[in-house]
């Protein structure tokens, strides 16, 4: 709402602003014209030159060359009247207007036109100048006003040009408001279909096509949506099937194999076969069950049994499982708590923790297979609680790690980073963070970020 509010301020101070500068541009043209039109009307050619220019030598008037140039520039007759309206000079006069006048006639035309014919007066020693503009070459008119009013021009002038303001604020307020309804009612639209809610709103009005594009585009949306979780709920279904389809057969060859390798009748070598069978079985067993529950992850359809999880408890308890179940000795395994952390709580599935923590440290032992060094190590932030699993081993693919990066779901991940997957997606769910390096000095470095119980 603040920003279609803004968009309205914005509209209607732009239009406040386009008023404005028409208002100055229209006053700037008008002075313009003004100016131009005095300039037309210049001293070049004023009746005065002409009237200056005529003279008496004996009985003949006499036209400078000067007042000639003037007299041919704009004006097409002249004519001196004498005191009496008898003309006593002219120059090119047209055969129509009467050679006397009488006094009334004089001023009448004085001003305005004489038979449609433009006419400028000045005095003359000899009588009175009359100078002609060919028909329908200017425009004259006459304008009164009282003093009063010319005296306020100057106080009146921003006031006009004030209201016109105004006025244009007002029309553009209208304006705006009409549109910011229709936007308003556009922006609710697409917070629903963010919101993944069906959308139908109204298609009368100014953007009435764009709100019928908006339904369209909802009802598509809605369309793949439909399809897109039959197809997930689908795919998560065929997984746990097919998990659940191969427990029983993997646990009776996990069984079979685990006897003949306890089998002492057997040759040895029989026995180590039995063996390498054995743990490739809980190996795909592993994976099987990584699978399944990335995908629940994924789909939000693991369910979270939240409670206070007290770290360091937590940690010991898996680093002594695996020291307990027999690490082969090319491996070791530590674990460093810092004093700050000793009490570290976070708010999560305890099991889910455990899971994402002993997956790290099976990554480290399946892909070193010449041994190596697992430390795991936990301390705390103000903001956070942080649990690393390091090795010295050879470290990750930078292939797998970019796509530790940047992949943000199964799609594109090889099978081996299946498990550092489901580390991220369990961090996840946990309003956590994970991060995946390798460590200058060799080896990697996985480290969960976890939020402190509130």
């Amino acid at each position: 709402m603040k920003s279609m509010l803004r968009i309205l301020g914005r509209y209607v101070g732009s239009a406040a602003g386009i008023a404005l500068i028409l208002l100055i541009l229209n006053a700037a043209l008008f002075l313009l014209w003004v100016t131009g039109a005095k300039q037309e009307n210049g001293n070049s050619y004023r009746v005065s030159v002409i009237a200056d220019g005529l003279a008496k030598e004996g009985e003949e008037y006499t036209l400078a060359d000067s007042a000639r140039q003037a007299m041919t520039a704009r004006y097409e007759w002249a004519m001196l009247l004498s005191d009496s309206g008898e003309i006593l000079w002219s120059l090119n006069l047209p055969r129509e207007l009467s050679r006397t006048y009488t006094i009334p006639e004089v001023a009448s035309f004085t001003k305005w036109y004489l038979q449609d014919y433009p006419v400028y007066v000045w005095r003359h020693q000899d009588g009175l100048l009359v100078v002609g503009c060919p028909k329908g070459s200017v425009w004259k008119m006459g304008m009164e006003l009282p003093q009063s009013i010319m005296d306020k021009t100057i106080f009146w002038i921003p006031i006009v040009l004030a209201a016109n303001g105004l006025a244009a604020v007002l029309l553009a307020l209208l304006l705006g408001l009409r549109l910011f309804r229709s936007m308003h009612t556009l922006v609710k639209g697409i917070e629903q279909m963010a919101a993944k809610q069906p959308v139908q709103l109204g298609t009368n009005g100014v953007l009435g096509e764009l709100a019928a594009a908006l339904n369209q585009t909802s009802r598509e949306l809605q369309r793949q949506e439909i399809a897109l979780q039959k197809r997930e709920q689908a795919r998560t279904s065929w997984i746990a099937g097919i998990s659940h389809d191969i427990r029983t057969p993997l646990s009776m060859v996990m069984g079979y194999a685990s006897q003949l390798e306890d089998n002492q009748e057997l040759p040895r070598p029989a026995r180590e076969q039995a063996g390498i069978v054995r743990q490739q079985s809980q190996r795909i067993k592993t994976l099987v069950n990584d699978l399944n529950l990335a995908s629940k992850l994924e789909y939000d359809m693991q369910p979270l049994h939240q409670e206070e999880v007290l770290l360091a408890p937590l940690l010991r308890q898996i680093a002594a499982d695996f020291l307990n179940g027999g690490l082969a000795r090319p491996y070791s395994l530590e674990l460093d708590v810092d004093e700050s952390a000793r009490q570290a709580k976070v708010l999560g599935d305890q099991e889910l923790l455990r899971r994402a923590v002993y997956n790290l440290i099976q990554n480290s032992i399946r892909h070193n297979p010449q041994g190596c060094a697992i430390r795991i190590a936990l301390h705390q932030e103000s903001s956070r609680r942080v649990i690393s699993v390091s090795d010295n081993g050879k470290g990750f693919d930078q292939e797998l790690l970019d796509r530790l990066k940047e992949e943000d779901s199964l799609t594109g991940m090889p099978s081996h980073g299946l498990g550092l997957t489901l580390v991220r997606q369990i961090a996840r769910v946990h309003e956590g963070t994970t991060e995946f390096e390798n460590l200058p000095e060799g080896g990697c470095r996985v480290v969960i970020n976890l939020p402190p119980s509130s």
